[in-house]
């Protein structure tokens, strides 16, 4: 008995030393940060850095997958316009979502331990609401380090705990396109049982959008220039696809599919070129949630209309730690797992972005580390 017992304790020691082993990281990493050329322009280039330390309220990620958005290429066409007045973000890391696991912890941090698997949050320092402009300045990949890389240093505000039952490239998803999505439908209140949900597009929001409706017991109808998109989109639980390009107005077509009532809740994502007919596709006491501005985002609001309807726009920002929280268990109870379109290896990033660029998928990239 004795010799069982010493051969068990021997085998738990053992397996604890090849567990702090694997945890230990290597000397460099792998990071994709911003490089300015000499007309100022910004381009991606992967590095191999040292892996850094972590100060106290940090915590350093291992991390598995990183998903991309079409912010990734707003964000470096935006900064290069600014090149000549703004400050020097040469060095920094891009991209705001990924998820990994914790392989080593700031002396002050709490409630996460190495090991933990967990995401990175589209602001590193926003816990609850309200939105303030000292929250929004902190956007990873924006205006702070981001998390394309083998191992990245975070914020312990900056993290959020991963789902359980989804693996790393589902997880990396959430923190920007599902959350956005989120507040626009059920995490802000704006979509419930026996609505009617218009969701524009197939990408990354939209297709979030599309989910946690559908999950909410609303009837969704979803808008794309592709029949294939569309019986994608049922498969995930539309009820109605609308071809923009045989039908131009497709807002008529909302009408007709509703019997004149409209949608409830309609999340636009064109922006310049859709919010007129988003206008005229909702319904009395309805909302328009403002999420994005494919064709521009200068469009004109008609007051009138949200008047004469009674309804409102509501512009969409992500959300904070706490939102993301509660979007974790919504995702966990209703088993929902984000539609991935294609995984790429860290060295065909520019295939990647090039894929993303170009629009032709349906829910999310992924580049896995």
């Amino acid at each position: 008995m004795r010799l069982m017992m010493a051969i068990a304790t021997l085998a738990l020691c053992l397996a604890g030393a090849a567990r702090s082993a694997a945890a230990q990281p290597p000397a460099t990493t792998r990071q994709m940060v911003l490089e300015r050329n000499e007309a100022g322009r910004y381009a991606w280039k992967l590095v191999r850095v040292a892996v850094p330390a972590v100060g106290d309220h940090e915590v350093l990620v291992h991390m598995r997958a990183v998903s991309l958005q079409r912010g990734d290429i707003e964000i470096v066409d935006a900064l290069s316009a600014a090149s000549a007045t703004g400050r020097d973000h040469t060095g920094q890391i891009v991209c705001s979502d990924g998820a990994g696991d914790v392989v080593a912890i700031g002396k002050l941090v709490r409630g996460v331990r190495v090991g933990s698997r967990v995401t990175s949050l589209y602001f590193s320092d926003y816990l609850d609401e309200p939105l303030s402009a000292e929250k929004q300045a902190k956007g990873h990949g924006y205006t702070v380090n981001g998390v394309l890389g083998d191992y990245v240093v975070l914020e312990d505000t900056g993290i959020a705990p991963m789902v359980a039952g989804l693996t790393f490239e589902e997880a990396a998803t959430l923190p920007t396109a599902a959350l956005t999505a989120w507040m626009a439908t059920a995490g802000g209140g704006l979509v419930r049982r026996d609505d009617v949900a218009l969701i524009q597009g197939t990408g990354g929001i939209s297709t979030f959008a599309l989910q946690f409706s559908a999950a909410s017991g609303a009837r969704v109808i979803v808008t794309s220039s592709s029949d294939e998109k569309l019986r994608r989109a049922r498969a995930l639980g539309a009820r109605d696809g609308i071809n923009y390009k045989d039908t131009p107005a497709w807002s008529d077509r909302v009408m007709a599919l509703t019997g004149g009532r409209g949608a409830d809740l309609v999340v636009d994502i064109g922006g310049k070129a859709t919010l007129g007919q988003s206008m005229k596709s909702l319904a009395y006491g309805g909302t328009i949630s403002l999420v994005g501005g494919l064709s521009g985002y200068g469009a004109d609001v008609a007051a009138d209309d949200l008047i004469h309807k009674a309804a409102r726009a509501q512009g969409i920002y992500a959300g904070s730690r706490a939102d993301y929280l509660r979007m974790s268990a919504f995702i966990k109870k209703h088993r929902i797992h984000p539609a991935i379109e294609r995984t790429y290896p860290l060295d065909r990033y520019e295939e990647a972005l090039k894929d993303l660029a170009a629009g032709n998928f349906v829910g999310k990239l992924v580049i896995r580390l």
